[in-house]
């Protein structure tokens, strides 16, 4: 049995220990198996059609990679990915495409909260990021800065101004960028006053 599992270990890391259930029939085998190392205790399901390793530690930023490619980290995560917050989200922020169907965002773990945003907003500064040995699709720094800055009325102010103040001594910040974002977001305006008084 011992030999079983390290074949079936093989594939989960073929997947970096994440897999649909599709990819493991793909691989030649049937998906009862699925259901019977849920049973023993050796995979755990995360949603329907996804199952994770259990003996391996899987970050959060794989799981959140593999159900949700098309997903662009944002907010409050991005924040503190980029070191510019020190208070860890309990939620993955996640922006997707308005016509995502939302049922699929509903999963018990890693906690996501997501924003739904038109089509033609989520190209702007979407970046590949390697974060926690996971590649992520994030918005860039200044994207991000531009986001709380238009969403600042929803968002905690103490938070905004330990943002804003990283932000700026960030020697990866791109100010002009910032401001072509806030253009194209029609935040310009808001983010000329709020990025003024740190200057």
């Amino acid at each position: 049995m011992k030999n079983e599992y390290e074949v079936y270990k093989k594939i989960f890391d073929k997947y970096n220990g994440v897999i649909k259930t599709s990819d493991f029939k793909a691989e030649g085998y049937h998906h009862s198996i699925l259901k019977k190392l849920v049973d023993e205790g050796v995979i755990a399901k995360i949603k329907r059609g996804y199952y994770e390793w259990q003996e391996d530690f899987i970050s959060d930023a794989t799981i959140i990679a593999t159900l949700f490619p098309e997903a662009v980290v944002c907010l409050n995560s991005a924040l503190f990915i980029y070191g510019y917050i020190d208070r860890t989200p309990n939620k993955w922020h996640l922006a997707v495409n308005r016509g995502s169907a939302r049922l699929k965002f509903d999963i018990d773990y890693p906690k996501v909260k997501t924003y739904y945003i038109n089509k033609k907003y989520m190209s702007i500064g979407n970046i590949k990021y390697t974060y926690a040995e996971q590649q992520i699709n994030i918005f860039d720094r200044d994207r991000t800065i531009c986001d709380i800055i238009r969403y600042s009325n929803k968002m905690d102010k103490e938070l905004i101004n330990q943002a804003i103040r990283n932000y700026l001594v960030d020697s990866e910040k791109n100010i002009e960028n910032l401001m072509i974002y806030a253009k194209k977001l029609r935040s310009e305006s808001k983010v000329k006053t709020m990025i003024g008084v740190w200057l």
